[in-house]
């Protein structure tokens, strides 16, 4: 009982510890508030989208092709407040300091990516149930659970491959590139499925944008997951390898 107080005892105090961070940083901040508007914006402006797409590209239903992007922007805000502030704590020694306390270096990064999963998977939630309303409510939860890895991931990526902040900067405009292999999925070829090696494609296939489908609707939502968390692990074993060289 007394563990289980102190563990508390000690998130509490990790999270707050954040959240005078966030507080700080103006710029890490704003990320993090507006990670909660695209879904909203997105509700309201799809028609207008729509017309848009028409009017100027000849495109029907462009609003279609920017949903999943919208879905993703979340994961990849809340990914890179997270991701950055583990890259300014290995950056200030922070975590060498931390390595001498019960929690751990690993034990923080546990942390600090489980607090950032679940901020994007419950916006996750918020925007495709705004996003993909006439969608069932289990491709709804399952489509969440894809965005809190995925913010997980984007993390995970800037603390693998990123050497220190300034190299963060500019890899996380990499990272947006990302929110973009979606759209792969709407090429009506059996050649799109080899945007499924990024984890990010598999929003465009489970929303189906294109109307031709290759894979059977459980198939697709198994690939994805395993895809998902394949490469979670990858980066996650690559961001521990990397820190305790620290």
């Amino acid at each position: 009982m007394m563990q289980q107080q102190s563990a508390v005892k000690r998130f509490w105090l990790l999270f707050k510890s954040d959240a005078q961070n966030l507080s700080r940083d103006p710029i890490l901040l704003l990320a993090t508030l507006l990670s909660a508007v695209p879904a909203p914006l997105f509700a309201a402006y799809s028609a207008k989208l729509d017309q848009l797409g028409i009017g100027l590209f000849s495109i029907p239903n462009l609003s279609a092709y920017i949903a999943p992007m919208a879905l993703l922007l979340p994961a990849s805000l809340v990914g890179w407040v997270a991701g950055f502030l583990l890259l300014e704590d290995r950056d200030d020694h922070t975590l060498l300091a931390i390595e001498t306390t019960s929690v751990g270096k690993i034990g923080f990064m546990s942390y600090r990516l489980a607090i950032a999963s679940a901020i994007g998977g419950m916006l996750g939630l918020f925007g495709v149930i705004q996003i993909y309303p006439e969608h069932a409510t289990s491709t709804q939860l399952f489509a969440a659970l894809l965005v809190a890895i995925e913010t997980a991931i984007v993390a995970l990526t800037l603390l693998s491959l990123a050497g220190n902040k300034v190299e963060g900067l500019a890899l996380s405009k990499l990272l947006n590139l990302l929110m973009l292999f979606p759209v792969i999925a709407a090429i009506p070829s059996p050649w799109r499925l080899m945007g499924g090696l990024f984890p990010s494609y598999w929003i465009g296939e489970i929303f189906a944008l294109s109307p031709q489908s290759y894979l059977p609707t459980a198939l697709v939502l198994a690939v994805a997951i395993v895809v998902h968390i394949l490469v979670l692990a990858w980066l996650l074993k690559t961001a521990v390898q990397r820190t305790e060289k620290l």
